[in-house]
Parts: structure tokens; C-alpha cells; sequence
């Protein structure tokens, strides 16, 4: 089984460079923390890269953030390990970096990679492309809105080439395209439809897919039935369905792309399951959108429910395995010491 790590890092703007978040409690997690918990990869990041310094529009621009951010990586995340590096989709504002509809060649996001390729680092084995959103593809992927696009089904192509490009320029440097998207409280009746299918459309460009259930951060789940939204509870039965749907049809459906393309999960939990503290667990209670309390024991369970429901569905199901644990990896312990086989 191989498990992926996620590492997540900041640009700090006063002092010039990253830092890491990852910690062990009030310590600094090291590479050899990861190992103990026996991660196998890890993944470096910083959500859809709102985290990461952005000096403009451009393949210029891009290359020199993407230069900037390899030397750090390879000057800080010590020890033998094998790594993807994000590709910073938005910055701080949610602005996007460039404009996939005008295609992969002479784009911020090919200078950021060839900028990453400049360092070498033989530890680094792929790419991690940081839009989350499984509506990308569609033409509801929220991407169109920033953009103020108006030809939606228009974009919707271009972008589709622009992914295709992207995971073919990857490849021919010998190395892999990872993708982690989100399906939020989304059920499988609505990920089904064509207009909200993109994991379905683009998932055979990538190496590995790690599909997050967002069960654990959720409490409705929105089913799409009779071309209309109904909301019902986010239970541990909706979970169950949407997993065997990952397992089933996603997965079919990216083989059909690509006999080669891993589709699994991402198994979620973040410090809310730690006592007294707070999260973003589908149990925790918000005033003015700051975390007051969590039901810590519930969310514990919340985040086991991922594995009774990957038993339930198929004990040998997503050997290969993607894991969100906020930036405190004694979350990890607490969960595992729960249940041992998250």
C-alpha cells in the first residue's frame, strides 16, 4: 500500500521564503515524521496555491516562483523521500495565475514547471495539480466565473486540451501527474450528470486520483434527482454510496482513458479530533466563520467512518491511499489509534 502525505507549506512575504506548517504538536515535523507514520510519498503544497508567491501572469513569471519554490523545497524537506510538487492554480485572492483557455504553451503554469525542472532533485517524481474543484472540465467549473468567460461550452474544451497538454509535457519528462479533487457535500446522483462530471472527463490524464469524499468536513449532501437539488443528511450510508462509486464507475471510467490511472480517496480528519480543539469537522460549531467548538469525540468517529466504509465496500479496495490530516500529524495518531487501519 503507498501513502500519500500531504505537506503543507507558506509564503512569508516579510522574511522573503516558505515556511513549513507541518508540526508534531508544538514541534517541527521533519521528513522522518512522515516515515513513521509510514507515508511513502509527499506531496508539497499549499491548497490551490494561495500559499505560494505569485509574481504575475506569464511562462517569465512562472518559471522564476517555480525556480524559487524548488530550491526551497530541496534546501528544506530533508531526507529520503519521494515527492510531488504543486502547481499553484490561484493566489491569495483566488485570482487565477493565467488563463488555461489560451493553452499550455508560453503559460504561467509551463514556466512554473520548467522552473521546478531547472532544480534537480532526483527525490521528485511527479506534479500535483492543486485545482481541486471536480467541476473543472464542465462548464460549471467555477474557474469560468473569475474569468468572466461567456463561451462556457467553448472553455470547456480549451480547457480539456489545456489538461491533456499539460499531463502530456509531464510525462515526456518522465515524471507523473497527481490530482486530488474535491466533490464536497455532492452525491453521486449529482456527479453522475454531464454538466458536473469533470473528474469523469479529465481523470485519465493523471497518474493518480485521489478523490476526496468530504464527508468529514460536510454535514448535508446535495443528491441531483429528477433535474432538481434535494438536500439529505451526509451520513455514513451517503459516504458508503459514494465510495463504491469512486471505486466503481470512476474508476472504470478513467481506465477507459487510461488503463494506467489509479483513481482511489483521500482519507480525512484534521485536529478536531484532538480534545478541545477546533477544525473543520463537519461537528464543529462557527461564529463568524471562526471555530468555536467541535464535538472532538464525533468528529474521531467521522473520519473512522472513511475506513468501516472502505471495508464496506470492498476490504481490497484503494491499496494506494492519499491523506489529509490538517498540518498536525498527531492527528494521525489519534485517528489510527482509533482505528488502526485509516
Amino acid at each position: 500500500m503507498l501513502k500519500f502525505g500531504l505537506w503543507w507549506v507558506r509564503w512569508d512575504k516579510d522574511t522573503g521564503t516558505y515556511e513549513s506548517r507541518m508540526t508534531v504538536g508544538s514541534r517541527k515535523a521533519t521528513v522522518g515524521d512522515f516515515k513513521e507514520r509510514d507515508f511513502d510519498r509527499i506531496v508539497v503544497l499549499s491548497g490551490e496555491g494561495r500559499g505560494i508567491k505569485y509574481s504575475g501572469r506569464g511562462y517569465g513569471n512562472g518559471y522564476m516562483d517555480g525556480l524559487h519554490f524548488a530550491h526551497w523545497v530541496l534546501s528544506e524537506i530533508l531526507g529520503n523521500v519521494k515527492y510531488y510538487i504543486t502547481i499553484p492554480f490561484s493566489d491569495k485572492s483566488g485570482n487565477l495565475r493565467d488563463n488555461p483557455a489560451n493553452g499550455f504553451n508560453g503559460s504561467y503554469w509551463a514556466g512554473w514547471i520548467d522552473g521546478v525542472l531547472n532544480v534537480y532533485d532526483p527525490r521528485r517524481i511527479g506534479f500535483y495539480w492543486s485545482y481541486e474543484s471536480c467541476l473543472q472540465a464542465t462548464i460549471n467549473d467555477p474557474a469560468v466565473k473569475v474569468l468572466g468567460i461567456s463561451d462556457k461550452e467553448q472553455y470547456k474544451e480549451a480547457y480539456i486540451q489545456f489538461i491533456e497538454d499539460m499531463s502530456n509535457y509531464i510525462h515526456n519528462h518522465g515524471l507523473e501527474l497527481i490530482w486530488i479533487p474535491a466533490t464536497g457535500g455532492r452525491g453521486v446522483t449529482y456527479l453522475r450528470k454531464g454538466a458536473f462530471d469533470g473528474i469523469l472527463k479529465i481523470g485519465g490524464y493523471f497518474d493518480y486520483v485521489f478523490v476526496q469524499p468530504n464527508y468529514y468536513e460536510y454535514p448535508e449532501c446535495i443528491e441531483y434527482i429528477n433535474d432538481t437539488k434535494q438536500q439529505f443528511p451526509y451520513s455514513y450510508e451517503k459516504l458508503v454510496e459514494k465510495i463504491r462509486f469512486i471505486h466503481e464507475e470512476l474508476t472504470e471510467a478513467a481506465r477507459k482513458q487510461n488503463p494506467h490511472t489509479t483513481v482511489s480517496i483521500e482519507m480525512e480528519a484534521d485536529s478536531a479530533v484532538l480534545p478541545d480543539q477546533c477544525g473543520h469537522c463537519a461537528l464543529c460549531e462557527y461564529k463568524n466563520k471562526q471555530c468555536v467548538k467541535c464535538d472532538n469525540e464525533g468528529c474521531l468517529e467521522r473520519a473512522c467512518d472513511y475506513y468501516r466504509a472502505i471495508m464496506e465496500v470492498n476490504p481490497n479496495a484503494f491499496s494506494t491511499r492519499a491523506y489529509y490530516f490538517g498540518t498536525d500529524l498527531r492527528v494521525v495518531d489519534k485517528v489510527r489509534g482509533r482505528c488502526p487501519g485509516w
